[in-house]
């Protein structure tokens, strides 16, 4: 039916895995935590008491940038590494998702990985450039990059989609990972 490739770069993994920061529901709160800072920073430093409570100001804004900015990042990064290194010898893989009336298969290197079934998909999330088949748990998923369909295209297939399977709710992706 469908039949979606890529290669899975870092490019492509931060992406799909790591949010847009401002769009986080916590920002605001590392917003406030960076402002407290700031100010608490500034403010010791004004009526001259001891190094350590200028200390507190600055590692206030240590933890808002590194939480707030960095930590999503930094996490991807990790993960993306790990995984290259431990499964694919350094190397980018090549994905390949195979959309069929009973199930979807997704196979990587050419190696078939995993298989998934109808019943096993909760939603289907839209992005700016990929679409998102959601398991039940909300986390894990089947990614289909709308650009990379060597049968089928992104249009066809959510129509597909909202014919074949309307019990999938088709929703659109949370902001912060609508890129």
């Amino acid at each position: 039916m469908f039949i979606n490739e890529y290669t899975m770069d870092r490019k492509r993994y931060d992406k799909w895995a790591t949010p847009k920061f401002w769009r986080l529901r916590t920002f605001y709160l590392y917003l406030v935590l960076f402002a407290a800072g700031v100010f608490g920073w500034i403010y010791f430093d004004k009526v001259n008491v001891s190094a350590r409570w200028q200390t507190i100001g600055a590692f206030l804004i240590f933890v808002a940038v590194y939480r707030g900015v960095f930590f999503h990042w930094m996490h991807a990064d990790k993960t993306f590494r790990l995984t290259r290194q431990k499964y694919f010898n350094e190397k980018d893989w090549l994905c390949k998702v195979i959309v069929r009336d009973k199930d979807i298969s997704l196979h990587i290197n050419g190696k078939l990985n995993n298989r998934v079934e109808w019943s096993d998909i909760k939603k289907l999330e839209e992005a700016k450039t990929y679409f998102k088949l959601t398991s039940p748990d909300g986390v894990e998923g089947v990614m289909l990059d709308k650009e990379c369909f060597t049968e089928g295209n992104a249009d066809s297939f959510k129509e597909w989609m909202l014919n074949v399977h309307p019990e999938i709710e088709q929703v659109p992706i949370a902001p912060a990972f609508n890129k």
